[in-house]
């Protein structure tokens, strides 16, 4: 029992440090990481972690409820790491109601914010679940202007 307290408070000093980092890079609205070691490799697995910034607290606290069906997939985690991914999650997640998810499945994509910024259409041969594939260093959580490789020719919203 006690090892399992100190495990918990463990992960808890290691998320209020990375929380602290990702403030470092307040200056660059669009550097988000270093995510945590754990939430890189469980929601990295398959897919760009995304910034916890981009969604509410209860966005977030959808996605980690339904992972036994994440759109189409079981991405299912213990429950230790669920609470540790999802106190990350909450921890980061942001307040403006541009960022509330619109459906019930809490789809970042369909976000205000989102579509403000990417439009309705994603580029051509790409989904907008593949961040990395105009974003070259999302999965660093880096989706600065700087790092941003759109397709020729596409336009916001084409």
């Amino acid at each position: 029992m006690m090892m399992n307290v100190m495990k918990s408070i463990g992960w808890m000093m290691g998320l209020a440090i990375l929380s602290t980092e990702s403030i470092a890079h307040a200056g660059d609205k669009h550097q988000y990481g270093p995510y945590p070691a754990n939430y890189a490799e469980e929601c990295g697995s398959c897919h760009v972690p995304y910034p916890p910034q981009r969604l509410t607290s209860a966005g977030w606290e959808t996605q980690m409820r339904n992972l036994q069906q994440h759109y189409g997939s079981d991405a299912s985690v213990d429950a230790a790491t669920n609470r540790a991914i999802l106190s990350y999650l909450v921890a980061n997640a942001s307040s403006k109601e541009k960022s509330a998810p619109a459906e019930p499945t809490a789809r970042m994509t369909q976000t205000r914010w989102f579509i403000k910024e990417h439009g309705t259409k994603p580029p051509k041969g790409l989904a907008f679940s593949n961040c990395a594939g105009c974003h070259t260093q999302a999965d660093k959580g880096d989706f600065s202007e700087r790092t941003l490789k759109a397709p020729a020719g596409w336009r916001h919203g084409d």
